[in-house]
C-alpha cells in the first residue's frame, strides 16, 4: 500500500486519515481523526520502504517513546502507536496548528530580541526536561521548533522530531 493510499483509511481501528501534512526522511505525517471521539490529531507513519526492516521499525518507535517519556508542555505530546494496514508502524501525537520557526523567519524576517528570548527560553525548558530524563535531542534546528498559539499566548513552542535522540546510552535513527 502506498502511503497516500492511507487517506480515507482507518488505521488501527481508531484513526481515520484525512490528509497528508508533510514528509521527512523516514516518515510521513498525516492529519487524522479518532473515530470514536472525533478528536483531530497527527499520525506519523514510517515510510513503506523502511517498514520491511525490523530494526528501522524499532528505531522509529523509539522516537515516540523518547518524546512520550519526557512529558513537558513544550514537547509534542505522543499518545499512541500501532501498525498500519500495510504493515508499517505509526505513532499518534497532538496536532499542532502553527508553523515551524524556519518557515516563520524565512517569511517574516529576523525576530526581535524580546520575542527571540521568549522562544529560546521555552526551547531551553523543553531540552532541560529531556536532559533530566537522560534524552538528548541531537537534531535541534528551526524546522523542529513549531510555534503555536496556546491559551491566547502566541509563540508557544513545541519541540518535535526526537528521531536521532540519544536515549539512556542508546542511539536511535532519524525518522523524519
Amino acid at each position: 500500500m502506498v502511503d497516500d493510499e492511507l487517506i480515507g483509511q482507518v488505521v488501527a481501528s481508531r484513526y481515520r486519515v484525512i490528509e497528508k501534512l508533510g514528509e521527512g526522511g523516514m516518515g510521513t505525517v498525516y492529519r487524522a481523526e479518532h473515530v470514536a471521539i472525533g478528536k483531530q490529531l497527527a499520525i506519523k507513519v514510517l515510510l513503506h520502504d523502511y517498514a520491511r526492516k525490523a530494526d528501522l521499525k524499532e528505531r522509529f518507535l523509539r522516537e515516540a517513546r523518547a518524546a512520550a517519556a519526557i512529558g513537558h508542555e513544550n514537547i509534542v505530546d505522543i499518545t499512541d502507536f500501532g501498525e498500519t494496514p500495510s504493515g508499517s508502524v505509526f505513532f499518534a501525537m497532538e496536532l499542532l496548528d502553527g508553523q515551524d520557526l524556519a518557515h516563520h523567519v524565512k517569511h517574516s524576517g529576523a525576530l526581535g530580541w524580546p520575542r527571540a528570548k521568549a522562544i529560546l527560553l521555552q526551547i531551553c525548558r523543553a531540552l532541560g526536561a529531556a536532559h533530566a530524563k537522560s534524552i538528548i535531542h541531537r537534531d535541534m534546528k528551526p524546522e523542529n521548533v513549531i510555534l503555536i498559539e496556546r491559551e491566547g499566548r502566541p509563540d508557544f513552542v513545541k519541540v518535535l522530531d526526537f528521531g536521532i535522540a540519544k536515549v539512556s546510552g542508546a542511539t536511535t535513527a532519524s525518522s523524519g
